[in-house]
């Protein structure tokens, strides 16, 4: 659970969310995470939060724009490691083909 101006929110990803992502990012997830080990580039965390974020409880994500505002906060206020860990941990759980188990 995210919190930010007194309203809480989620990250939540689907085929659709990545594939913006991707199209932002210009990087396939899978091999940025491999890449970097899951410490994203902090323009990709930011987009991870930015396209993923909604209010909880809601279907409608927020606007990019509101959720890069959102990221930036979260980034300066939780610090880098916690918000690559939000995220890590919620790609993990929306999609699972991404960590598929042995």
């Amino acid at each position: 659970m995210i919190t930010y101006d007194g309203k809480n929110y989620v990250l939540k990803y689907n085929m659709k969310r990545i594939e913006m992502i991707e199209g932002v990012t210009n990087m396939p997830t899978l091999a940025d995470l491999q890449r970097t080990r899951g410490m994203l580039c902090l323009a990709s965390l930011k987009a991870y939060v930015a396209y993923g974020i909604k209010e909880d409880g809601s279907d409608v994500f927020l606007n990019p724009r509101k959720g890069m505002e959102i990221a930036e906060s979260l980034i300066e206020t939780n610090g880098y490691t916690d918000v690559c860990a939000i995220v890590l941990e919620a790609l993990e759980r929306d999609c699972p083909f991404f960590f598929p188990e042995d």
